[in-house]
């Protein structure tokens, strides 16, 4: 009842927006985007296809995402992504789907790593922290570049700058073990914080395992680690809910 009533609002919504505003905000081309890719309207595909042919690069881009969920529609996903991709202010999320289907091969691409990586820079320099994080998995295993431990670290700095948390537990995890970058245990314990503080799962339980123990950096403090031990369980239920 409750999806019927948001498509129901979707489809009033865009039949405003085409009548009534020929420049969408963000926030309306994405609602059309949602009402493309999991409804299917007619309508709604309509309005993005007017908007994208304007050169609207949001619009082209929820249109390339609305187009790729169909295996006879991958050639129009792809023409449409680029043409986000490579618009005048570049489509961070578009340029990340782009160098997903060159890592994946997916939309009728063969893997190519290079070419996602070319994608996935674009991306991470347009302040997409997945894109980051991809660069310094792919810089650590040698994916698409020579294996460099130190780029890795790198992106893996700027993924955390961009509020990453998986990013930033390795950030810590690379400073502990002085794995990429020198050994550094104050900035490992700062990162672990910043990714627990980020409700990371990983992260918090790494921490409540220090405070059980105690360490150098640590004072032990055993209530506090059963605390953050019932968090990070909690919060992996939740997750684990959030998806089914």
């Amino acid at each position: 009842m409750l999806n019927n009533l948001r498509i129901s609002a979707g489809v009033v919504l865009l039949c405003s927006l085409c009548a009534c505003a020929p420049v969408p905000t963000t926030a309306e081309i994405e609602s059309a985007g949602i009402q493309a890719l999991h409804a299917q309207l007619p309508s709604a595909i309509a309005a993005l296809q007017k908007w994208a042919s304007a050169g609207n690069a949001v619009a082209q881009r929820e249109l390339g995402l609305a187009y790729a969920i169909h295996s006879e529609q991958q050639a129009q996903a792809l023409l449409w992504l680029e043409r986000a991709a490579k618009n005048q202010h570049g489509d961070a999320e578009a340029q990340f789907q782009l160098a997903e289907a060159n890592y994946k091969g997916r939309l009728g691409l063969t893997k190519n790593e290079s070419q996602a990586w070319k994608w996935y820079e674009l991306a991470a320099n347009n302040a997409y922290g997945k894109a980051s994080f991809m660069l310094a998995r792919m810089a650590k295993y040698g994916q698409g570049v020579p294996q460099d431990l130190a780029l890795s670290v790198k992106w893996l700095e700027k993924a955390s700058e961009q509020g990453n948390a998986q990013a930033m537990f390795l950030l810590s995890n690379a400073y502990a073990a002085g794995e990429g970058v020198k050994q550094d245990q104050a900035l490992a314990r700062k990162w672990l914080e910043e990714s627990a503080e980020l409700e990371y799962p990983v992260a918090i339980q790494a921490l409540a395992m220090e405070l059980e123990s105690g360490s150098k950096q640590v004072e032990k403090d055993p209530l506090k680690a059963r605390h953050l031990i019932k968090e990070a369980s909690d919060e992996r239920l939740m997750r684990w809910n959030r998806y089914q």
